[in-house]
């Protein structure tokens, strides 16, 4: 392969430098030029000892790859003397960083490698943050000859690219890790949250949302946009939406603005519309409104353990307590666990001075601003 066809390829990948497959067809093309059929980019995080296969060429990776990343990689000498001896960039023969007749007395060889036909070693490595690294590692087995000088100097060539490449995957790949905890966060809330984009187009729906978009036609989700079925005030939504995004930075979040949508046969959902405020957060650039939806049918979501840990209240006191936030009163709650009134008059004493409220109004309004969790 000529250098200029490894550049065109190297270009694919600083398009889509996290794409898997796109490494393994480099690997392959490139093992092609090297002759070898066993090539592998490996992501080393040693403070984690976490070492994941991105890509591989050849059924031997295939095989091997789980093995290595959870048990052998502890005996893989290679990975981590490379950064130790080696520079940066630059091609290293394994038999420069581990001794041969070390390497071949080791366990990593005899129980692992040689199973599958490794034992010449071609590596470049590129540091990233903390003790991680990328190694690009090409391999051949024992009776093949050993990398001459043309190859080693067609992977030297490749190397500076191969910089840039891997540097733009780890920016990808922390990105891509950011994004899904935020997901994770937003899907473990309890308020059903719908974000748009400037254009009005849905561009996330939390668990919660999810869950209320599939039980009730009131709201849904068509060609991208958030509308509600035909009513008297089918297109309040949309003016609130607009005027969200015609205020997108107003201090005092007064744009966009809230409103019930009524549903035959229940309490009405209410609707929240607020601007959110530009961002130089790249995982939240394109979020221009969050619409936020409260079903006043389902009850409150409070973990019993969060209200023992919060003020210490005994396991009678808390089920009173979220008797309470669901809509009960006392004397309900009394009746429906088969105690007398005097006992629920006494652990709503307790339960008012633990959590320091003065009347029964004030502890149910600070157990409703309490943090829910999605079911």
């Amino acid at each position: 392969m000529h250098d200029d066809s490894i550049v065109r390829l190297l270009s694919t990948l600083y398009a889509a430098p996290a794409a898997p497959r796109l490494w393994s067809e480099f690997l392959r093309q490139l093992g092609e030029s090297c002759g070898v059929d066993k090539a592998a980019l490996i992501a080393h995080d040693m403070s984690r000892n976490h070492h994941s296969i991105v890509a591989g060429l050849g059924d031997a990776l295939k095989e091997s790859g789980n093995e290595y990343e959870e048990y052998y990689w502890q005996f893989d000498e290679w990975t981590a003397r490379l950064p130790k001896v080696g520079l940066a960039g630059q091609v290293h023969l394994g038999e420069e960083v581990w001794p041969e007749p070390a390497f071949l007395k080791s366990v990593f060889y005899n129980e692992f490698l040689r199973e599958y036909g490794i034992c010449r070693l071609a590596a470049v490595f590129f540091p990233g943050k903390q003790g991680s690294f990328d190694g690009i590692s090409f391999y051949r087995a024992r009776h093949e000859q050993k990398f001459d000088h043309e190859q080693i100097t067609l992977l030297n060539t490749v190397a500076p690219h191969l910089k840039i490449a891997l540097q733009t995957r780890r920016k990808l790949a922390a990105l891509e890790g950011r994004v899904s905890d935020l997901e994770t966060a937003l899907d473990a809330i309890a308020s059903a949250l719908i974000l748009l984009d400037s254009n009005q187009n849905v561009i996330f729906v939390n668990r919660k949302a999810r869950t209320l978009l599939g039980a009730d036609n009131s709201l849904y989700v068509r060609k991208s946009k958030l509308a509600e079925r035909d009513s008297p005030e089918s297109s309040r939504l949309q003016q609130l939406i607009a005027k969200a995004l015609a205020n997108p930075a107003r201090a005092d979040r007064t744009g966009g603005g809230s409103m019930p949508l009524y549903r035959p046969g229940k309490r009405p959902l209410h609707i929240l519309v607020s601007p959110l405020h530009a961002t130089d957060n790249p995982v939240c650039t394109k979020a221009s409104v969050a619409v936020f939806i409260d079903d006043p049918e389902e009850n409150p979501i409070v973990p019993a353990e969060v209200l023992r840990t919060l003020f210490g209240l005994t396991p009678a006191e808390t089920r009173l307590a979220l008797s309470l936030l669901n809509g009960h009163s006392a004397s309900e709650t009394a009746d429906l666990g088969r105690v007398s009134r005097e006992t629920v008059k006494s652990q709503m004493k307790a339960l008012l001075a633990k959590t320091r409220s003065r009347r029964q109004g004030e502890l149910i309004r600070l157990l409703s601003r309490l943090p829910g969790i999605a079911v």
